[in-house]
């Protein structure tokens, strides 16, 4: 079964820990974009973060039949999430940074979302609402950046749905290797580091992630 720590284990060895940070690598010095006006009010705008978290649990994708889930999978406050990103190895200050970015971002709420297939299989999920497209944008636009940086070699992405991804095939401690996949999708985030024994499993991932993207609305219609 999934520890509470894992996803924030499994996202800092794929150096999303530096991209949700406003870190950046030795291959890229820009600045995060600043975000942008929205050109029109989101259904996240005017709702209680405790309806939007309600909203996330309905639009969740559920792990193959047998999945085990993670005790620590919920809805999460902006403390919470940050200490999903981050793992409990994180320092002070980089946790404050983070949560700096994304409350500047318009965060409203988060929902973890983690899972064990019976064939070792596992799928960590954070889904992110935002006040507006624009933060979305911002945020999901800010990890994309930083992977490519650390992955360009493994970089892949589909203009349809504005996703990113990288693939690593380095073996984390468990033994397993990691597909990791951002996209934005309307005032939302999806998150996802999707893992597999001893060899990436690209094809996979991307379908479990199309899975999730299809669950959640079409950008500016009611959650």
């Amino acid at each position: 079964m999934l520890t509470s720590g894992r996803l924030g284990h499994a996202l800092a060895a794929s150096l999303l820990l530096a991209a949700l940070a406003g870190c950046t690598s030795a291959t890229s010095s820009a600045p995060p974009p600043a975000p942008v006006a929205s050109p029109s009010p989101s259904p996240s705008a005017t709702v209680s973060a405790a309806e939007a978290g309600e909203q996330l649990m309905r639009r969740r994708a559920a792990g193959p039949t047998g999945s085990q889930y993670a005790p620590s999978n919920g809805v999460v406050d902006l403390d919470g999430t940050v200490d999903a990103l981050l793992g409990p190895a994180a320092g002070p200050d980089a946790k404050a940074d983070t949560k700096g970015r994304l409350a500047a971002d318009g965060f409203v709420v988060a929902l973890r979302h983690s899972w064990t297939a019976p064939d070792g299989t596992r799928a960590d999920t954070l889904l992110l609402r935002f006040t507006a497209e624009a933060g979305a944008g911002s945020t999901a636009s800010r990890v994309a950046r930083n992977l490519r940086s650390a992955h360009a070699e493994s970089t892949f992405g589909d203009p349809g749905d504005l996703s990113t991804g990288v693939v690593v095939s380095a073996l984390d401690d468990r033994g397993e290797a990691c597909v990791v996949q951002v996209a934005p999708h309307g005032d939302a985030v999806v998150l996802m580091n999707y893992c597999t024994p001893a060899t990436p499993d690209k094809k996979t991932a991307v379908l479990r992630f199309t899975d999730q993207l299809r669950l959640l609305p079409t950008p500016g219609l009611p959650w």
